[in-house]
């Protein structure tokens, strides 16, 4: 062989295995680059994706807390907005409270009580309330008029779904989300909703939202949750793209990177390296596998971080001397940061709301329990009644026969024995709130001297009680025994507000009221009852919560919450309202502005006439299942002149009534007397409209020692047990004259 051909072998020998190592490293570089670059937008797209979940979940704990607010549960809609305003003060979000049917009930976005459009989007099913967020996808708020999407969630009230409850916000906000992730020139960040309509993007965002994806990138959302595809941009332009579905909302990120940038590094690569094993070709060997390794490190230290995160460790910082590696760690350091913050407000709002639903269960639980004890008293209340019935009139007749003073003096002591048994049965109604007599005309300040020694004896020696109460008389029209009770509550109320001791001053005044001077009272003039003490004060937030049901500010078995709650009720049934003057450290003043009446008083039933005067033609059919009471009063009814028919029940009563009703008219009753409470289909107040509706005209006397059924509304006249026969007869003969005329 010759020199050249050696020398061309040599050459070739030299040139072959550089130009296969050329063309392997010029492989092997761009295979890398891209594996490297396809990595990093595959931790990018899952760091976004978290980021999209953590913000939807802010808003998700914002409305989560404002479902179980205290004003949406006393269905106070207008607080509920107040204080919806004061969270979402800007015009980019707002709260929007819907009905069952897709109905705006509030919309922060608009005045509250202005007229709302129907629901958008706010189809949720039964499937939907085990989702840990409840997103809707993109629409065109009806009242802003932009690109938004909405956070719901179901609001229920004692088991039942009442409201759907969402936080509407501007599309245009998830562009803070994306430009946090700090995405490399040329790179195209795409946020979508479950319907791949695009939120946001990085590139011309006004142009695209609302575009919904097509072709492969469509058809591969509706498969896979993540992975890599060849698709078209909506501008045209060819991406090797990398999606990843947010795990909660069901949004999908995608980050893409036009194939022509791919190309055109790989194809600067390739000259670099041809070029360079050109010239150097060991050096370019040498510099490519130390390039190779130079790029592999900090992105293997960027895997590691990016799987730190995924694990929810904190991460910090880290110099891997490539700058676009590094900006990307300072972006996952700072996600880590985000996460963690979210993570510890949200562990802090869940305690919050847990202790909210353990305080409310022990309210419920403790009204309950003041219910069914309220009931329990009524129920005795009533079985007392009967029994103080039967002795009332047993000694009436007793009194009447007696004939030795002997005899008289024991029935007189047993009388006075039956009066305390009464008064002990007022004292159970009045802790069962259930009374007979109800509303009526009554003179305050003759109510007021009355509870005076009540009042005295139920404070402690330590507090002075004041009654500054003027001459004249003041008519109200008022329940005197709620009116009594009120008073007893805030008295307790200042009473525990000074532990020391100190002086306690109830007042009344007169004052005269403009329009819209208080809110809620009509002009006219009003009586102020006052209660004043010099106590600890409360603060500005607890008399705002003051009046609620269940609140209290004493310690645990020191209180219900349930006193100035009634305050509140009692006058807001006077048609008043209860003011609070407090300052803290120097004392609080409770006042309840009342109506005046100017109609004349109207005295109390006991005002019935000494002398009985009987109706001798008159016809009564008595109606009661307590044997002994129909044993007592019938006799008594007859020795006053009454001819009387006795019915055990209110279908033995009908039954009686149609039968006289078939017969002659001579037999047919001329008023019925009959108890409220009796078993059977029909109680005293159904069988007086059963009667009414077969003769309007008939008298009808009703008598109960308890009931919840609101007599007076029917029209009927109510005597409440144990009553006396003078009030009895007087009762019947009214009526009889009433009808008469």
């Amino acid at each position: 062989m010759s020199i050249r051909s050696k020398l061309i072998t040599l050459v070739i020998a030299i040139l072959a295995p550089a130009l296969l190592a050329s063309a392997f490293a010029i492989y092997y570089v761009y295979q890398d680059q891209r594996s490297r670059v396809e990595e990093s937008m595959r931790a990018t797209t899952r760091a976004l994706s978290l980021a999209i979940d953590r913000d939807l979940l802010r808003r998700d704990a914002i409305i989560s807390t404002l479902a179980i607010s205290p004003s949406l549960e006393r269905n106070d809609l207008e607080a509920f907005y107040n204080h919806a305003r004061r969270i979402t003060q800007t015009r980019e979000n707002s709260i929007i409270l819907f009905d069952l049917d897709g109905q705006q009930l509030i919309n922060t976005r608009r005045p509250f009580g202005a007229d709302l459009p129907h629901g958008i989007h706010t189809e949720v099913s039964a499937a939907d309330f085990n989702k840990p967020l409840i997103v809707s996808d993109l629409y065109v708020a009806p009242v802003a008029k932009e690109y938004s999407f909405a956070v719901r969630r179901p609001v229920f009230r004692n088991g039942e779904l009442t409201y759907f409850i969402a936080m509407g916000s501007f599309a245009s906000q998830m562009d803070a989300v994306l430009s946090e992730q700090q995405l490399p020139l040329g790179w195209l960040g795409v946020v979508m909703d479950s319907s791949a309509q695009v939120v946001t993007r990085n590139i011309r965002p006004q142009e695209f939202v609302g575009r919904q994806a097509a072709g492969p990138l469509l058809d591969q959302l509706t498969v896979d949750n993540e992975g890599f595809l060849d698709s078209v941009s909506l501008e045209g332009v060819p991406m090797r793209s990398f999606f990843s579905k947010a795990p909660l909302s069901g949004w999908s990120v995608v980050i893409g990177l036009p194939r022509a940038e791919i190309q055109r590094a790989a194809i600067h690569a390739s000259i670099a390296v041809i070029v360079g094993s050109l010239i150097l070709l060991g050096c370019a060997i040498l510099l490519a596998f130390w390039m190779g390794r130079r790029i592999a490190q900090p992105l293997r230290l960027l895997e590691q971080t990016a799987q730190a995160l995924g694990r929810g460790e904190v991460i910090k910082p880290i110099a891997t001397g490539m700058v676009e590696t590094d900006n990307t760690a300072c972006v996952l350091a700072k996600a880590s940061e985000e996460i963690q913050s979210a993570n510890a407000k949200m562990a802090q709002r869940v305690e919050e709301a847990v202790a909210q639903a353990e305080r409310s269960q022990k309210a419920l639980l403790q009204g309950q329990k003041l219910e069914s004890l309220g009931r329990l008293t009524g129920g005795i209340a009533h079985d007392f009644n009967n029994l103080l019935q039967t002795l009332t009139m047993g000694l009436e007749l007793a009194e009447m026969s007696a004939t030795t003073p002997r005899a008289k003096k024991a029935i007189e002591a047993c009388s006075r024995s039956v009066e305390r048994g009464t008064k002990l049965t007022r004292q159970l109604m009045a802790f069962s709130r259930s009374r007979v007599d109800e509303a009526r005309t009554v003179d305050l300040r003759t109510v007021m001297t009355g509870i005076e020694d009540l009042l005295d004896g139920a404070l402690p020696s330590r507090i002075t009680l004041t009654l500054e109460i003027p001459d004249q008389s003041w008519s109200v029209f008022i329940d005197p025994l709620q009116c009594e009770l009120a008073v007893l509550n805030m008295v307790f109320n200042s009473r525990d507000a000074m532990p020391e001791g100190d002086e306690i001053t109830v007042s009344l005044s007169r004052r005269m009221i403009q329009t819209g001077e208080i809110e809620g009272l009509a002009r006219g003039e009003y009586i102020a009852l006052c209660v004043k003490d010099n106590g600890h004060g409360m603060s500005e937030e607890v008399q705002a919560k003051a009046m609620e049901p269940f609140f209290t500010t004493k310690e645990v078995g020191q209180g219900t919450g349930l006193g100035l709650a009634q305050v509140y009720g009692f006058a807001r049934q006077a048609r008043g309202t209860v003011l609070i003057e407090s300052t803290v450290g120097v004392g609080t003043t409770l006042t309840i502005m009342l109506p005046m009446d100017e109609a004349a008083l109207i005295e109390h039933q006991e005002t019935a006439s000494d002398t009985v005067v009987p109706a001798a033609s008159a016809r009564v059919l008595l109606v009661d299942d307590d044997e002994q009471v129909r044993e007592v009063v019938g006799p008594m009814l007859e020795e006053l002149g009454f001819d009387v028919i006795t019915a055990s029940n209110a279908d033995e009563a009908l039954q009686r009534y149609e039968e006289m009703l078939s017969g002659s008219t001579s037999i047919r009753p001329n008023i019925i007397f009959s108890d409220i409470i009796m078993p059977g289909r029909l109680d005293g107040v159904g069988l007086a409209l059963a009667l009414r509706q077969r003769d309007p005209g008939l008298p009808i006397v009703l008598a109960t020692g308890y009931t919840e059924h609101a007599v007076k509304d029917y029209g009927f006249k109510v005597l409440s047990k144990p009553y006396d026969l003078k009030t009895l007869a007087q009762t019947l003969r009214d009526e009889l004259d009433r009808s008469a005329a």
